[in-house]
């Protein structure tokens, strides 16, 4: 056997050295990677845990992240509720289905104090659309008053406190461009017809930017007694408004032309579409009711509520002329029937 000499045993030990340092680096190096990657796991597993894993809403029994749920399975299919048991808009889980609720809580007959900081609209068919602005409550207590200073815009709201009105509810708040924040009233959907309606609305625009005449062939011709000469009370609920009651008078004769031939820019003809949806020219009595609820003057007519200077009225005054509200100076007065007016309706509901 040949024998190494003590030089290649020298080259052999140091090869064998170099081998073993490589291995304990390369051991050393693997073991310090595997720890700082399972500390990694560990911090992320625990910051998860912390922020974000909660036992309530892990399984009963179940680990993740090192922590063990506590949620209980929930068997609803011994519920009993329907939609109309569970308030509008909310939501539950009965026999294993979502069902969202249907059902409204109805507003007392309460009078609701409507003012300009009080301010309420008018849903009337519940379909989204505001239709105006709430004026008068007849739920409440009589109330007497006036807008204007020359006595011509007096009015009384009758006392309702004893009657069966239809029911209605808070369906959410709007923001009005002129008559600013309020609450959105609407009917229920089991509403009785044969009740009463609760609310005057006046609409929030005129029927159009144009001014229109009265009756512009009745000048001299009008006969009495006049509608609404005296009248100074909104109706009482179960009646038809007074405004409502002028105006059905008037398109009569207006259609038939007893007070003369007719006049294309007579309004009687111009709103027969929305008279026949429940719309009415205001009495006399009505607009007062309006201008007083709001405090309505000859300064803020405009800039805050967004009014038309003069509208008419459904009220006659003689065989020429037929009332108006004036806003600009902020008092009830009369016209010709041919002058050319601003026209904005009303309704109740």
């Amino acid at each position: 056997m040949k024998k190494f000499s003590k030089k290649q045993k020298l080259i052999a030990f140091i090869a064998i050295l170099l081998i073993a340092i490589i291995l304990t680096i390369v051991i050393t190096t693997n073991i310090a990677k595997n720890n700082i990657v399972a500390n990694e796991d560990y911090a992320v597993t625990t910051a998860n845990a912390n922020s974000n894993l909660v036992a309530g809403y892990i399984k009963e029994g179940i680990t993740i992240g090192g922590i063990t749920g506590t949620l209980e399975s929930l068997n609803t299919f011994d519920a009993t509720a329907r939609p109309e048991d569970i308030t509008k808009g909310k939501t539950a889980y009965v026999k294993g289905e979502k069902i969202t609720g249907t059902y409204i809580e109805p507003i007392s007959n309460d009078d609701l104090q409507i003012s300009a900081d009080n301010v309420y609209y008018a849903d009337i068919n519940d379909d989204g659309t505001i239709d105006g602005v709430i004026f008068a409550d007849l739920a409440g207590k009589e109330e007497r008053g006036e807008w204007g200073s020359n006595g011509w815009g007096t009015y009384t709201i009758p006392e309702g406190t004893n009657l069966k009105f239809k029911q209605y509810y808070i369906k959410g708040e709007y923001i009005e461009e002129h008559f600013g924040p309020g609450k959105v009233i609407a009917p229920t959907k089991e509403n009785d017809e044969s009740k009463n309606n609760r609310f005057y609305v006046m609409a929030l625009e005129d029927i159009d930017s144009s001014t229109h005449y009265w009756y512009y062939n009745a000048y001299g011709n009008l006969k009495g007694p006049f509608i609404s000469y005296e009248a100074n009370d909104l109706t009482t609920a179960g009646e038809e408004p007074t405004g409502k009651t002028n105006t059905e008078i008037m398109i009569a004769s207006w259609n038939s032309s007893q007070y003369g031939a007719q006049n294309s820019n007579d309004m009687w003809g111009l709103i027969q579409d929305k008279i026949a949806d429940g719309w009415f020219v205001p009495s006399k009595s009505e607009w007062a009711a309006f201008g007083a609820v709001f405090d309505i003057t000859g300064t803020n007519y405009f800039s805050t509520f967004g009014l038309s200077r003069i509208c008419w009225s459904s009220s006659q005054y003689s065989t020429y002329h037929a009332y108006r509200i004036d806003f600009d100076r902020g008092l009830m007065h009369y016209d010709y029937v041919y002058a050319s007016l601003f026209v904005r309706l009303a309704t109740t509901f």
